[in-house]
């Protein structure tokens, strides 16, 4: 037998209940909204202290000084350890010169002790001045455009948007993804200056490499390397002011296109503007370097190919192939010169063979007179001369 539920909304207390219903509703909601709004308004908060810090970071703690004394008194023990390291692989380049009887080999030992000695003197010294004219480039840069890295940074991180303040889903997503970002470039900044600063004490030993042909790659590739580092500061600052006036028309407060967007919409743009060109610049020394990279091999194969269509070139290479040519024709001539001999040599012992009927050869006889000499002794004996048989008959 079925149990009968009671309904206490009946009759004149059913507007009491809907009362209570609706307003146990917006309780819970409000409280959603709440932690939710409270969520995405510590993550904003959080994401704008770590863009701050960043692009402070950017404009002031940067700059490396490679002159202080501690750095220096490291890059000396560096380079006498290197020393040794440097005359092992002369001593290599030697020795595979003359094993190899290439003379180009042993000018390159020399001209590699050379650059090794010189690089590491002056490796010091051009690093430093390249990082001067590369933050001298960035405030060039910032002052032309009117503003500055943060400010420029600013125009799209706008962290009291409408669009965020309303939705605090896309309050947290935003501000994770900004959060995330900026510390991708701050960590970026600081690993450069680490990177810079190891990179010149260990420029010595990149530089002895030039001594041997099996290490001369590792020169290039600490130049390389250290290009990368150096300009990739100029490529960030690039993103982000040049970024910014490219995109000047996209933000609400500088637009004339986008008047009649809503600023929910344009706030929202220029947030996906701004992590996009945070994209780029977190990946900048890895951009520097393809590009470095590309461009150094490029350079590279011009420089051989107009070394090789020089008339130096084609004619030492002419030369070669006529040098070739000859030495090849003597030695094919003196080989069949000799095969020739050996061939006379086994006839004539072929024909010893012969005559002796098999048997063993006894001293060498002197060979058959010519055959002008013994043509009379080879007619038979019943023909005689003509001379004598006309007066008998």
């Amino acid at each position: 037998m079925p149990v009968l539920a009671l309904d206490p909304c009946v009759g004149p207390i059913t507007f009491l209940c809907d009362l209570a219903s609706n307003a146990a509703g917006s309780a819970a909601a409000g409280a959603s909204d709440y932690v939710l709004g409270g969520l995405g308004a510590a993550f904003i908060d959080a994401a704008a202290q770590i863009g701050t810090g960043a692009l402070t970071a950017l404009d002031a703690l940067t700059p490396i000084d490679l002159s202080v004394s501690w750095l220096r008194d490291n890059v000396a023990v560096i380079a006498t350890i290197t020393l040794p390291v440097l005359v092992a692989f002369f001593v290599l380049q030697v020795i595979t010169s003359v094993l190899r009887r290439e003379p180009g080999g042993l000018a390159r030992a020399v001209v590699g002790v050379g650059k090794a000695i010189l690089g590491a003197a002056l490796a010091l010294g051009v690093t430093q001045v390249a990082l001067t004219a590369v933050d001298e480039l960035c405030e060039y840069v910032a002052a032309s455009a009117g503003t500055s890295v943060a400010a420029s940074a600013g125009r799209f991180f706008d962290f009291a948007a409408p669009v965020l303040t309303t939705s605090p889903g896309l309050a947290i997503l935003f501000g994770l993804a900004m959060m995330i970002g900026f510390l991708l470039l701050w960590g970026v900044l600081l690993f450069r200056k680490a990177a810079l600063i190891l990179l010149a004490v260990l420029a010595p030993i990149a530089f002895a490499g030039s001594a041997w042909d099996q290490t001369r790659v590792w020169t290039r590739r600490w130049l390389e390397i250290v290009a990368a580092l150096v300009f990739s500061k100029l490529v960030i600052v690039v993103v982000f002011v040049l970024g910014a006036s490219a995109f000047s028309g996209v933000g609400p407060s500088t637009s004339t296109s986008n008047a009649s967007e809503p600023p929910g919409i344009a706030g929202l743009s220029d947030l996906l503007v701004g992590l996009l060109l945070l994209s780029i610049a977190v990946f900048a020394p890895w951009l520097t370097w393809r590009f470095v990279h590309w461009s150094g091999m490029e350079a590279a194969a011009v420089m051989n190919s107009a070394v090789a269509a020089g008339p130096i070139t084609r004619g030492a290479r002419s030369a070669g192939a006529q040098t070739r040519g000859l030495a090849q024709h003597a030695a094919t001539t003196m080989l069949l010169g000799h095969v020739g001999a050996a061939g006379a040599a086994g006839k004539a012992a072929s024909a010893g063979k012969a005559a002796g009927g098999g048997a063993t050869p006894g001293p060498v006889r002197p060979s058959a007179p010519p055959a002008a000499t013994t043509a009379g002794a080879a007619r038979p004996a019943s023909a005689p001369p003509r001379g004598l048989g006309g007066g008998g008959s």
